[in-house]
């Protein structure tokens, strides 16, 4: 029996953070990431007849992120990862298991868009550009010390806010402090 396209789109959004994950990992954007999921969704609804179950449409939906990040990194011109590396990934990122995609990778995500653009450049420059702490100075023409502690205090920052989106974080006076 075929499933509902309601039921395929409520997957793919329990999904995205994954999905979005397998498009990032390969086009280094992570914009360009959400326009891939958008495209899987919007072939997913175009042809739902095609499922016959959730594991059917995450199978599917990895593998068309997969390959749709492919078409766009090529056209942007970027340096693929090797199809073995793929390979690996996308056996990892298949894996159902709860808590492989946890409440606080959502944290994350949301806690990373609340940041202000010049952290979000920064880190940017840091882990999508691969850029080292000295090479980003020489860009902003600061010292190496002055990235490494506004690097410092964004992950400082972004831990906090991660935490308290679990609600993990101890009230003062839970801890003793008054």
């Amino acid at each position: 029996m075929a499933m509902e396209r309601e039921t395929i789109v409520q997957l793919l959004l329990r999904e995205r953070l994954r999905l979005t994950a397998v498009a990032s990992a390969i086009v280094r954007d992570v914009h360009a990431a959400d326009d891939v999921f958008q495209q899987v969704v919007l072939a997913a609804l175009q042809a739902p007849t095609e499922f016959q179950d959730p594991g059917h449409v995450l199978a599917w939906s990895i593998r068309a992120a997969r390959h749709r990040a492919i078409d766009l990194a090529q056209t942007r011109k970027l340096l693929p990862l090797s199809e073995d590396v793929l390979d690996l990934l996308e056996a990892e990122w298949a894996d159902p298991a709860p808590g492989a995609w946890s409440d606080r990778a959502e944290a994350l995500h949301h806690c990373m868009g609340r940041l202000a653009g010049p952290a979000r450049e920064l880190l940017k420059m840091r882990y999508t550009d691969g850029l080292t702490a000295v090479s980003i100075a020489r860009k902003l023409r600061r010292t190496a010390d002055a990235v490494y502690q506004t690097l410092s205090r964004i992950h400082r920052a972004l831990r906090d806010c991660v935490e308290r989106e679990l609600g993990r974080v101890e009230k003062p006076a839970e801890r003793g402090v008054s």
